[in-house]
């Protein structure tokens, strides 16, 4: 049985080209690990939430296992590690 998942929400303002180009490679990526459907929540006002049916861990296709990744929580990111890691990128 599929399960409905929150994915993620994009914050407001970002200009469309910005929001098209994300939200089509989210969609993207979704489908490749196995999605049968994603949309914006239409409950979502100045943000716009992503979400998406994934069928159950056992059901996922080959490579999918990322889906249930520990993912860290982005405010526990050191502002310091992240400003070095720009520098770099430069």
């Amino acid at each position: 049985m599929p399960i409905i998942r929150k994915i993620l929400t994009v914050h407001s303002p970002i200009g469309p080209s910005v929001v098209d180009e994300l939200l089509t490679s989210i969609e993207g990526a979704l489908h490749r690990v196995g999605a049968t459907r994603v949309w914006i929540d239409p409950q979502s006002t100045h943000d716009l939430t992503v979400m998406a049916e994934l069928p159950e861990s056992s059901e996922l296709p080959k490579g999918a296992a990322l889906l249930d990744a520990d993912v860290p929580d982005p405010r526990s990111i050191d502002d310091e590690a992240l400003r070095d890691s720009d520098a770099a990128l430069a």
